[in-house]
């Protein structure tokens, strides 16, 4: 004691706060929880196997494995519970052979843009929307362009690759698509507007 006494009244506490704060350090970190990771937005694929089991992927490599391949995208919202206007704009770099689409879309004449406006539910902060592959859906790039409540909010890019074979055990992970996960998230323009 008689040391310390003989440094200045800063120096003391510096040193004083350095030591508490190791120890709070010591005591907290080992049983402190881990950090929950933040949900993301991301493209997905799922696949139902020949064991009839459903394989789930985050990629954007869609394998066009017709009745068995499905693709969608999932979006971080946040917030509450609620249902917002979705306007989705599909392009594709080559036009569908069919197109099966509801009211709520608008198809061009050319069959590579369809424009679906509807009201969607955001549940626990995430919206989703999601596609299976049938037969005369083109190889090439689709891309998803998204705006919530007429605001642009995101843009997912898939790869649709054909898969000669249709083999059900196809991983899109090993598929060769020049655009991965380009997924884009955009910066909200209105601050303060929940959705």
């Amino acid at each position: 004691m008689r040391t310390l006494s003989r440094w200045p009244a800063a120096a003391l506490a510096t040193i004083a706060l350095a030591v508490a704060s190791a120890a709070a350090l010591a005591q907290t970190t080992p049983s402190a929880k881990p950090v929950a990771k933040p949900v993301r937005s991301l493209p997905y694929v799922s696949i139902a196997g020949d064991d009839g089991k459903q394989r789930h992927y985050e990629t954007n490599a869609i394998p066009l494995l017709f009745n068995r391949a499905c693709f969608g995208w999932r979006m971080y919202l946040g917030g509450p519970n609620r249902v917002v206007s979705l306007t989705e704009v599909l392009t594709t770099s080559r036009p569908a052979e069919q197109v099966i689409a509801g009211p709520e879309t608008e198809v061009s004449a050319d069959k590579t843009r369809a424009t679906t406006r509807m009201l969607e539910t955001v549940h626990d902060g995430v919206l989703q929307r999601s596609w299976c592959i049938i037969p005369g859906d083109p190889p090439g790039t689709y891309t998803y362009d998204i705006s919530i409540d007429g605001e642009p909010r995101g843009e997912f890019v898939f790869c649709a690759i054909e898969v000669p074979d249709q083999n059900p055990n196809t991983d899109p992970r090993d598929l060769s698509c020049p655009n991965k996960f380009n997924a884009v998230e955009y910066e909200r323009t209105r601050p303060g507007k929940a959705s």
